[in-house]
């Protein structure tokens, strides 16, 4: 046998044992990619050892060594940006995720592992609230403008003045920043401590929990925020009135009766106004009136992704019909606010019809279809105010796209998902079957209140 009989031979040997372990052990997925970028790819093979000739020395098929020097290759990797932050990828034998899967971000394995068992990240994955996403959770930021949209829906910028015998005006005043939520979403709260670097985030009860942050020094960070990336909603105004309260706290006003007089003015409009008690004890003092609220228009996509994990729902209703099966399907994207909110929800209305995802004529077709169905509903006697988009045209190519790329955060991802795996059996006509329909409403009866958390949430 001459020298290159003996390397073609070695050769398709190597093959056939490749072509062995992927048959034996499954380590190739029909449905996993290697890469999208068209560059050239790294050879990996497993580990061969002549002194184990008659066995493997490692987990079979098992890649521990790449058979090319990598500075003849071309490029090597890419990054992606995941919430502005930017990772790099490497792409290996199972490290595509399908579009479907269920984290809150789109992410690729970047290790080398044995059988399916050791994965990071289970096949299929819906593990957002195990300590995988707390995990994931902990090594993201957020983006200021999603935080910002958070906020709108479920901070409070509060002011207490209670009585204190001890103190000279034998009034206390405190001022602090809160959100307020339930413990479900605790790895939510502790990424936005971690984003502003300030606060404390703690258990309140049972089903709550609280990101509080009381401290003066550490309040001048959240100021600041709010400063560079303004609230959008009326909130905004509250907001403007606790920063007179706190520049005359830090100026040590709040000391002297003069400036506790004036934090009761501001206070007079602040949230639910002054309780009772206040205004008994000060029955002369002056409200500062409340800047009126308008709406600006939606700062930032960030900030619709944000004020939706807080303050909007993904729901499917089954209705009763005059069809074989007797059940409707309708997907419902909606958010109910104060009346005095109204504005915000129609610019948010105005914000989705107006997204173009590169779709064909699709202004003629909003005109004929999509924009009748982005509606909102004004209700005086309730003091509500609603959004809703339900046409499924504008669910498929507006509302999922978009949270797709603006990604939700916290235990709303998990609705969003489901949302989107009954999207994807109405797109498909299963809906339209008996098998199909009882697939949705086992997927509906999980879903927002219904929910049953995993105990992996951290306790």
């Amino acid at each position: 046998m001459n020298l290159i009989e003996f390397h073609l031979g070695l050769r398709q040997a190597v093959m056939a044992l490749m072509n062995w372990a992927d048959m034996c052990f499954g380590k190739t997925l029909n449905w996993l990619e290697l890469s999208n970028s068209g560059d050239p790819l790294k050879l990996m093979i497993p580990s061969y050892s002549r002194k184990a000739i008659s066995g493997w020395n490692n987990y079979p098929g098992k890649v521990t060594s790449h058979k090319m020097n990598e500075n003849e290759m071309g490029y090597r990797g890419s990054k992606s940006d995941v919430l502005n932050t930017s990772v790099k990828e490497q792409r290996v034998d199972g490290s595509w995720l399908l579009k479907n899967i269920a984290i809150p971000i789109r992410s690729l394995r970047c290790t080398l592992m044995g059988f399916e068992r050791s994965y990071q990240v289970k096949i299929p994955a819906k593990q957002l609230f195990s300590k995988t996403y707390s995990t994931l959770l902990s090594k993201l930021i957020v983006n200021p403008w999603f935080l910002t949209g958070f906020a709108d829906a479920e901070s409070s910028f509060i002011v207490s003045i209670y009585k204190d015998a001890k103190s000279k005006l034998k009034w206390r005043v405190s001022i602090y920043f809160s959100i307020h939520i339930h413990n479900k979403d605790l790895p939510l709260l502790k990424l936005i401590q971690k984003t502003l670097g300030v606060g404390k985030v703690r258990k309140n009860s049972k089903t709550t929990a609280v990101f509080r942050v009381d401290n003066l020094q550490d309040l001048d960070t959240i100021i600041t925020h709010f400063k560079k990336y303004p609230l959008v909603s009326a909130k905004n105004s509250d907001f403007l009135l606790f920063e007179q309260c706190y520049n005359l706290i830090k100026q040590k006003e709040h000391l002297t009766q003069v400036g506790l007089e004036k934090i009761l003015a501001l206070k007079y409009y602040l949230n639910k106004g002054l309780p009772d008690d206040l205004k008994n004890a000060f029955p002369d003092i002056m409200p500062i009136v409340k800047k009126e609220y308008t709406f600006k228009g939606i700062p930032n996509p960030f900030w619709i992704s944000g004020f939706v994990s807080g303050d909007s729902t993904f729901s499917v209703s089954i209705e009763k019909s005059s069809n074989k099966l007797g059940k409707r399907i309708r997907l419902i994207f909606g958010t109910c606010l104060h009346i005095r909110d109204k504005d915000l929800l129609i610019g948010m209305a105005n914000y989705f019809k107006n997204l173009n995802f590169n779709l064909p004529n699709l202004i003629e077709y909003n005109l004929l279809n999509s924009s009748k169905e982005i509606s909102v509903h004004c209700s005086i006697i309730n003091n509500t105010s609603l959004l809703q988009i339900k046409n499924n045209f504008d669910i498929e190519n507006k509302v999922i796209p978009f949270f797709n790329k603006y990604p939700i955060l916290g235990i709303k991802r998990l609705d969003f998902e489901d949302f989107k795996t009954v999207a994807e059996l109405v797109k498909n006509k299963e809906h339209l079957n008996a098998e199909g329909l009882n697939k949705i409403i086992k997927i509906v009866e999980g879903m927002n209140l219904d929910r049953i958390l995993e105990s992996t949430i951290e306790k």
